[in-house]
């Protein structure tokens, strides 16, 4: 199996997942985020890592915008102390 293209592949359905998902809106919470990443169908480690690079894309994005984003720092700050732990 050719990684690259796995990797590609993953990165797409989880990031269709995560555009799909409010749970950004709610206040910061280990439980709705753990829930929206089962909701989202993050197991291991590489799909959090894949997830990460997805929010940390996101949020260059909204910083080049003039966004706020303190909702996605937080979710990325979690999600990196999950693949540390």
């Amino acid at each position: 199996m050719n990684r690259v293209s796995d990797w590609t592949q993953r990165k797409q359905e989880i990031g269709t997942a995560f555009r799909r998902e409010s749970f950004l809106t709610q206040p910061a919470d280990a439980s709705v985020y753990d829930a929206a990443l089962e909701r989202m169908g993050i197991v291991t480690n590489r799909d959090v890592s894949i997830l990460l690079a997805i929010v940390q894309d996101a949020i260059m994005m909204a910083r080049r915008e003039a966004l706020p984003t303190t909702m996605l720092d937080r979710f990325g700050d979690w999600l990196m102390m999950r693949l540390v732990e």
